[in-house]
């Protein structure tokens, strides 16, 4: 298994919100239902994305936090 660090998954995070806000101003834009309803879907696809790599960015930060703390 290939892990990343945090500051990969940080700026795999901040990808996925210049993603999301690109999404929103499309869906604002959108003059059919059909293409409405695409656009919702790749939101709400993107929108999970980035609750999963908050998660695990802040997992990721509390190991760091308690290996120190063992450390010290």
């Amino acid at each position: 298994m290939n892990y990343k660090s945090i500051q990969e998954y940080e700026k795999d995070f901040k990808d996925a919100k210049k993603k999301y806000d690109k999404l929103t101003k499309q869906i604002r834009r959108c003059k059919s239902d059909y293409q409405y309803e695409m656009l919702c879907e790749d939101l709400e696809d993107c929108r999970q994305d980035m609750i999963e790599l908050q998660t695990i960015i802040t997992e990721l930060r509390n190991k760091k936090k308690l290996a120190e703390l063992e450390v010290n």
